[in-house]
């Protein structure tokens, strides 16, 4: 756990935070233009507050939270994630930083970076990743550009399945 100068504490986050990461996923998804009867929609919700219950506090994934005056405030998640070696990871092992986000009313006082910055010292620290990815709206970027995250030469692609 830490603290910053402004009273902001940094902490794992526990299984009581599930609903909260939710809430703050659903805010991730509105700066990403998702549409509001989707961020409605209570199937994800469900299946995500399940995710939290499920993996807060397990080997190889850490949930944050940044608490103000002791109402959590911004939230995100650090996996660790296995790809076949290669240059850039040489051991296969990646970290991948998502669901960073921070309430509207507490935007501007550097909750994002406070909860980036735990990630990247548990990535550091207590992983053996070799590359950290995450994906970012250009509001976002901001956050991380000073952290050493670059855009890369290949964008992402993805491709829904439906199911």
């Amino acid at each position: 756990m830490s603290g910053t100068a402004s009273g902001t504490v940094v902490r794992a986050a526990t299984a009581a935070d599930a609903e909260v990461m939710v809430q703050l996923r659903a805010v991730m998804f509105e700066a990403m233009g998702t549409a509001p009867h989707e961020l409605a929609d209570p199937v994800w919700r469900a299946a995500a507050r399940e995710w939290f219950l499920a993996r807060t506090g397990t080997p190889g994934v850490r949930v944050v939270v940044a608490e103000v005056a002791g109402e959590v405030a911004a939230g995100g998640v650090g996996e660790v994630t296995a790809l076949i070696p290669g240059p850039s990871t040489p051991n296969g092992s990646v970290g991948l930083v998502s669901s960073v986000a921070t309430f509207p009313g507490h935007r501007g006082r550097g909750l994002a970076s406070a909860v980036t910055d735990d990630l990247l010292a548990w990535f550091a620290e207590r992983t053996d990743v070799t590359r950290v990815d995450l994906f970012a709206t250009d509001a976002g970027a901001r956050i991380y550009a000073p952290s050493g995250f670059a855009v890369r030469a290949f964008p992402a692609m993805s491709l829904p399945v439906g199911r």
